[in-house]
């Protein structure tokens, strides 16, 4: 049996990812669209039949509150500003119902922190389900890449360095939100959070995160407060990198760089090369289907995946973080 499931804003990744993943998967059955305004719930909702829509200025009986208390509805997939999840969060669960909420899993540690003691001390957690979602631990490179660091042993030393040049008519860099953060690192946090999110499934466990340091900058004037991040990290086995993310740089590239045990892995864009032999990964989308459905089997066992887990993110978000405060000083990292 399907379970009834409503998708939480209206924005571009809800449009482009949310909706057709939420319409074409066997496991869910999209009952409802919640939006701040009206018309925007529309705008997502156009073309699509059979689902009823939700927001603040559309009248008695549609409101967030109103879409909560349906019974038909068992979940719901929240992408909203990073400011604003929380509280739609907190309002679900409250609710009974199942959370996927989109990374990153809070504005700032503390925050994120605050949320999570909130879930365990006032949801019965193995009713309702909370996950957040992640989409870099699914793609098909990242997981190749980590199964071939694993293959050649113990990680000595990596490099990673992602740039590239967020202009002022890009999509994302339109949305208000964005363009005037009022959280932490900008664009950096946004998008940087899925390079630390992809690092850290290919290093994994065994080479765990255990301090940074960092110094950030400004490249671009209209990408403030940071656009560019250089970093030097430090694995509890003691190996060493260095981690460079710019969305404001001249240059153009996607690198994760691996000395292992027994040889070196590399990822470049698509391309994943082992000790000398490269193949491409084939590309088979952003990897949300297999987030979802992974949200919708965590449902079903009653335990959310270890991929969703919040403390997965809450582990992100504290990578990222010590990277913005770190002014050059080493961050111990404590929830890796």
């Amino acid at each position: 049996m399907s379970i009834g499931v409503a998708i939480i804003g209206s924005g571009i990744f809800a449009r482009e990812e949310h909706l057709p993943v939420a319409r074409a998967s066997p496991d869910f059955a999209l009952k409802a669209i919640y939006s701040r305004s009206l018309q925007s719930a529309q705008n997502l909702a156009s073309g699509v039949e059979g689902v009823d829509l939700y927001s603040e200025d559309a009248g008695a009986g549609r409101s967030y509150a109103d879409l909560l208390a349906r019974e038909d509805v068992q979940a719901v997939i929240i992408a909203l500003p990073i400011l604003a999840q929380p509280e739609y969060i907190k309002q679900a669960l409250s609710a009974g119902k199942h959370v996927l909420s989109e990374k990153p899993i809070a504005k700032d540690l503390a925050t994120a922190q605050e949320l999570l003691q909130w879930y365990t001390a006032n949801i019965d957690t193995s009713k309702t389900l909370w996950a957040v979602a992640e989409n870099y631990r699914y793609l098909a490179k990242f997981i190749r890449t980590a199964e071939e660091v694993r293959r050649l042993g113990g990680v000595k030393n990596f490099r990673v360095s992602v740039r590239s040049l967020i202009k002022t008519d890009f999509k994302y860099y339109k949305t208000e939100w964005r363009r005037t953060p009022a959280h932490q690192g900008g664009f950096v946090l946004d998008g940087g959070i899925h390079l630390v999110a992809g690092l850290r499934l290919i290093l994994g466990e065994q080479e765990a995160l255990a301090s940074v340091s960092a110094q950030s900058s400004l490249l671009q004037e209209y990408l403030a407060p940071v656009d560019t991040v250089d970093a030097v990290a430090q694995t509890k086995s003691g190996a060493s990198g260095a981690i460079t993310m710019s969305y404001g740089s001249a240059f153009n590239d996607f690198v994760f760089e691996f000395d292992c045990a027994q040889g070196a892995v590399t990822l470049n864009f698509d391309r994943v090369t082992v000790n000398g032999e490269g193949f491409e990964v084939p590309f088979e989308g952003r990897g949300v289907n297999h987030e979802v459905a992974g949200f919708a089997a965590s449902i079903r066992d009653g335990a959310v995946q270890a991929l969703l887990r919040p403390e997965q993110a809450l582990a992100d978000l504290e990578v990222m973080e010590g990277i913005f405060t770190s002014n050059g000083a080493r961050v111990e990292l404590r929830l890796q």
